[in-house]
């Protein structure tokens, strides 16, 4: 999937260390990748995300390792002196089809990995917390993966069939033409990711496309908002500025301008919002 989901995505980078690492081959039916962030920081500094329709898993000192469901509003993770923690971002609704259960349980929740692998979980997260090494992380999470694969989920493939129709083609923007460019209706479509993905289609096509508006004004790519929010699929800006703004606290003009202050770049020449 994309990763365009951090906000002020520049400025960020001048804080953290984002380190992402592949999944081994016999898992990246389920797993899209591992990933840490390391920081050293002076001063703290916080950390916002339009979350993925993905579950991760992390592993976070303190906090042990936890089951994160999609998020459906922004997450803010505010960081301090120096840390790191390990995750695993699994593919949308690979997290539903690895453990057979229903995404929806888990949306807009953490939950101990304790309570869905059981008590071998723990001892997993305290052996990825004693090692420094993201490599020998990755070695040890993928390995208890390994060991607990069950009997493959055939629905789970339309899911990722049209999760990737739904990011290749940006003209999608509504849940009947992806249902038609798969072969289904609607209402499969609604089904499948109620079970699989834990939010509907339309809810996973308008964040991605709100990732796509977010990553463009960040960079300066936007010279016309109105243009903008009717090409990703809104009615017209009002529409697009109410929902970007209700997520992510500014709206797309003073979010551009915000990005092109931390990046050194001259602010947007629209005066309205």
């Amino acid at each position: 999937t994309t990763t365009n989901n951090i906000l002020r995505p520049r400025d960020t980078a001048a804080h953290i260390d984002l380190r992402r690492y592949p999944a081994p081959p016999d898992l990246d039916r389920y797993v899209e990748r591992f990933w840490a962030v390391h920081w050293d920081l002076d001063e703290p500094y916080e950390v916002e995300l339009i979350p993925h329709p993905c579950v991760n898993v992390t592993f976070l000192p303190v906090l042990g390792g936890e089951v994160h469901g999609v998020g459906t509003h922004t997450s803010k993770h505010p960081l301090v002196g120096r840390g790191q923690v390990f995750g695993v971002k699994f593919r949308p609704g690979g997290f539903a089809a690895y453990r057979h259960v229903s995404a929806a349980a888990f949306t807009d929740r953490s939950t101990p990995v304790r309570e869905v692998f059981g008590a071998s979980a723990d001892e997993l997260a305290d052996a990825v917390l004693a090692t420094p090494d993201d490599a020998r992380r990755v070695e040890l999470v993928a390995a208890y993966l390994r060991q607990r694969f069950t009997v493959d989920d055939t629905a789970y493939q339309q899911v990722l069939r049209v999760i990737g129709t739904m990011l290749d083609d940006r003209t999608i923007t509504r849940v009947d033409q992806a249902a038609e460019r798969c072969g289904m209706s609607p209402r499969t479509l609604q089904r499948l990711f109620r079970r699989y993905v834990g939010v509907g289609p339309k809810w996973v096509i308008r964040r991605y496309r709100m990732h796509d508006g977010a990553e463009r004004l960040a960079t300066g790519a936007v010279d016309d908002p109105a243009a903008l929010a009717v090409e990703l699929g809104w009615f017209d800006q009002a529409h697009f500025t109410r929902d970007f703004s209700a997520l992510i606290g500014m709206s797309p003009v003073e979010y551009a301008n915000a990005c092109a202050a931390a990046d050194d770049r001259e602010p947007m020449a629209v005066l309205t919002a």
